[in-house]
């Protein structure tokens, strides 16, 4: 008989529909359509007008000025505006998509929808639908939210065992705790036939002995490319240089129009693309944003990491910084394009004239390779199915 999984999610940020669509594409790559069906619900875009406008609101935060996330986080830590019973025309959509669907399992990927719609369902389904919370948070303390936690659900999951532990001392019960590692696309758990070289060559062609540097960027489109590539410019360094545009366009645009005025670069902005797991094994360093999401992407990959922290560190990415940090890991923070330049040349060994000599980050990569060892999504499929 064919499971029905729904999966609850939003877009606040990337790393929440990320791993949505990771769970989706590891269902139908272990079990198949026949066996399993799965639907996910971007929840607050389409609960309320209150609800979209808080999607919009965070995102704005995160693009503009991340340091005022710590009040919008707090206010909502504070409020628990969703762990109450589900009202009015909230309430009679989540019960019309689940007459439409009529889950089996209920799995939850972001903080904010594992109390009144658990519960919701829950009711519907006469206790007999399971409810599951998988979490891809990375350290407990300031940042992680109390509303990941629910000790009535059926199951937490957690990236990594801090998480786990983190949801321990929220009150979720030691033995419904399970710890299952990064929940990625397949690709990046895919050995890939190419070595390091020849995927460089694909990707990027010849880069003539100079290291390659991504610039990420969320999903909703946050960078300062533009930004940082002008003072990378100014340090007269000789640098590949892969712009994540994501779906924003017009920066792909810009940067295209504008590549030619920053000496030494070359500058390759790139749109929205589903193979990041080559890409990431194909850089030298990657400038990222302290997201779980990326962060995460980046240690499966073994890509050595250099941190956006221009316009603050928002709580939640306080939490990877933390996490790495205890790890191990020699965590490089830059809060201004002049300090990333700077952090860059250093790293990549790079001076100005010279390609110079790409280093092996050969402790980085040590640490990196010694996260979750062995643990794969298919753990966080059996916990569901269980």
């Amino acid at each position: 008989m064919r499971k029905h999984i729904l999966i609850l999610s939003s877009s606040t940020g990337g790393g929440h529909d990320m791993r949505a669509r990771a769970l989706a594409a590891w269902f139908a790559k272990v079990h198949g359509p026949d066996a399993v069906e799965v639907r996910q619900w971007q929840v607050l875009e389409e609960s309320s007008d209150v609800d979209h406008f808080g999607v919009k609101l965070y995102n704005w935060i995160q693009r503009c000025c991340p340091r005022v996330h710590h009040i919008y986080f707090n206010f909502l830590e504070w409020a628990g505006l969703h762990r109450g019973r589900l009202r009015g025309g909230v309430a009679r959509r989540f019960r019309a998509r689940l007459n439409d669907f009529r889950p089996d399992v209920v799995v939850s990927v972001h903080a904010h929808l594992n109390h009144a719609y658990f519960a919701e369902a829950k009711a519907w389904g006469g206790g007999k639908i399971r409810c599951f919370t998988y979490c891809g948070e990375l350290e407990g303390g300031y940042g992680f939210s109390r509303h990941w936690v629910n000790p009535k659900a059926d199951g937490f999951i957690a990236a990594v065992d801090a998480c786990g532990r983190a949801a321990h001392r929220l009150g979720m019960p030691t033995e419904r705790i399970t710890v299952g590692g990064f929940l990625l696309q397949p690709s990046f758990y895919e050995r890939s036939a190419e070595s390091v070289a020849d995927l460089r060559m694909r990707l990027w062609g010849d880069c003539q002995g100079r290291p390659v540097l991504l610039l990420g960027t969320g999903a909703n489109g946050a960078n300062q490319h533009k930004r940082v590539l002008a003072a990378l410019a100014d340090t007269g360094v000789a640098l590949v240089v892969v712009a994540l545009c994501g779906r924003n366009e017009a920066t792909r645009r810009e940067i295209l129009r504008c590549r030619d005025q920053w000496s030494g670069l070359r500058v390759i902005p790139l749109a929205y693309r589903e193979d990041m797991a080559d890409i990431l094994r194909s850089v030298d360093l990657a400038f990222i944003r302290p997201g779980t999401g990326t962060t995460s992407e980046c240690v499966r990959s073994v890509c050595p990491i250099l941190f956006n922290g221009l316009g603050g560190v928002m709580p939640q990415e306080r939490i990877t910084v933390r996490f790495l940090k205890h790890c191990g890991y020699p965590v490089e923070l830059a809060r201004s394009p002049r300090e990333c330049a700077r952090r860059v040349q250093r790293m990549l060994g790079v001076s100005p004239g010279s390609g110079g000599t790409v280093p092996r980050f050969t402790v980085e990569r040590e640490i990196l390779a010694s996260i979750n060892p062995g643990l794969r999504p298919e753990r966080v499929l059996d916990a569901l199915l269980a």
